[in-house]
């Protein structure tokens, strides 16, 4: 039995292991690694030895609902491992299934914040924001759960939601220095996690999604669209969150196309502060004759995002 172990030879936390009694699991909470293959439900249970649904003698648990195994079988899950050290589950109703310490952690996402009442939109951002990272994230000696506060503070950020540093501790009762922390431990690996093809899928993907419900003629989007794939093709602006560089490169389109349906302020609202994309800009801006399509380098010069 692992009770007695304080160091998780996963990832080696220490002292992360909590008993899942439901589920008849010793299970690290930093890595999801579950230790023990069995352990015994101790709470309160009462036996009723009546004949209901099995004859004189059969026994029934009266106590606790027991947890519903996958597929919406009641029954414990007897877990196994195999030598990678992923999860061999066996349903004792039959069948079997294998789950990583991976899609463990996605479960631990969606129960974290379904706790505090995180609208689904928003554990999914926080969800498909841990895919990005998790190849390059090491979260050796790190709280699993102050890593979710930093994914979900990052995926407040692309859904403008107005959360604070402040307001994620508070909610979830960790330090607001921790989250901190592990939001510059995880930050780059937030773009740095896709690929370049994925990347530019994603900055298309908004620059699509905005000018459907900003039209704009085929011309604007086509140059906002290169022009956010050539900035990304620098890497100048390696690290920054992808709706800061599509806002940069609508704002320049919209510069250079002379456009007058879409203002800045639409921009801003929908993708990030005029601060933050002002900063981008002056990072860029020494750096046109690589951004700026060939057609448009006329206007290099008087180029500025500037009213």
């Amino acid at each position: 039995m692992m009770e007695n172990e304080e160091i998780c030879p996963n990832c080696k936390a220490k002292d992360s292991f909590v008993n899942d009694v439901r589920g008849g699991e010793f299970v690290c909470e930093n890595c999801g690694l579950v230790a023990d293959e069995r352990i015994i439900d101790d709470t309160y249970e009462k036996r009723n030895f009546g004949s209901e649904g099995g004859g004189k003698g059969a026994d029934s648990r009266v106590g606790g609902p027991m947890k519903a195994g996958e597929g919406g079988n009641l029954g414990s899950n007897l877990v196994k491992r195999g030598r990678d050290g992923n999860e061999v589950r066996a349903k004792s109703g039959g069948g079997s299934y294998n789950q990583s310490p991976t899609e463990r952690n996605y479960e631990e996402i969606s129960k974290i914040l379904g706790n505090k009442d995180v609208s689904k939109i928003m554990i999914e951002e926080t969800r498909m924001i841990y895919s990005q990272v998790i190849k390059g994230l090491n979260m050796k000696g790190r709280n699993f759960k102050t890593i979710v506060c930093a994914m979900y503070y990052i995926a407040s950020k692309r859904k403008n939601l107005a959360k604070s540093f402040k307001d994620i501790a508070d909610t979830f009762g960790v330090p607001e220095n921790k989250i901190k922390k592990a939001y510059n431990h995880i930050k780059r690996e937030v773009v740095s996690g896709l690929s370049i093809e994925e990347q530019n899928a994603t900055f298309t993907a908004y620059i699509k999604n905005f000018c459907e419900v900003n039209p704009e003629n085929s011309e604007f989007r086509k140059l906002a669209t290169e022009i956010a794939i050539n900035i990304n093709k620098t890497s100048i602006l390696e690290g920054k969150n992808p709706k800061t560089i599509t806002g940069l490169a609508l704002i320049l389109a919209m510069k250079l196309e002379k456009t007058t349906n879409i203002t800045k302020a639409k921009v801003y609202e929908e993708f990030s502060s005029g601060t933050t994309i002002d900063n981008a800009y002056k990072t860029i801006k020494d750096y046109f004759e690589q951004i700026i399509p060939e057609k448009y380098k006329n206007q290099i010069d008087k180029l500025t995002i500037k009213d």
